[in-house]
């Protein structure tokens, strides 16, 4: 009975994804076909026979890292709580600025609000016909 405890948990430990975790925090989930090298030499070689030569092929240290999917913002660009909270001309003429003309301020009068479509088409167009 030991040693079918023992195997179950050798195949159970193979069957689960190893990971790495750097000093920075990062983690690298290594897949199962890739084999990981730990090594202080600076230089790492793997041979490669062939029938009339032998070449050995200098290996180099992975950048690779496991990134979380990104959130989605809230406020993309041009939607009508961005146009709302975005000030014009805050750091002289910039691409949000560009974006905020062409998406938010469809009169062309310089602000965002009463007359644009996107602001007249939300929730607070009602504030439009109480003046």
């Amino acid at each position: 009975m030991k040693y079918i405890l023992v195997l179950a948990s050798l195949v159970s430990s193979f069957a689960m994804a190893h990971t790495i975790t750097y000093d920075n925090g990062d983690v690298y989930t290594v897949a199962d076909d890739e084999y990981v090298f730990v090594s202080k030499q600076p230089n790492l070689w793997s041979y490669h026979p062939y029938s009339k030569s032998v070449q050995f092929k200098k290996q180099w240290p992975t950048e690779k890292v496991d990134r979380p999917e990104p959130t989605p913002n809230p406020n993309p660009i041009g939607s009508h709580e961005w146009c709302k909270a975005h000030v014009p001309f805050e750091f002289g003429y910039s691409f949000s600025d560009q974006a905020w003309q062409r998406a938010c301020d469809k009169n062309g009068d310089g602000e965002y609000g009463c007359g644009d479509a996107q602001f007249d088409a939300s929730e607070d167009a009602d504030s439009c016909s109480a003046g």
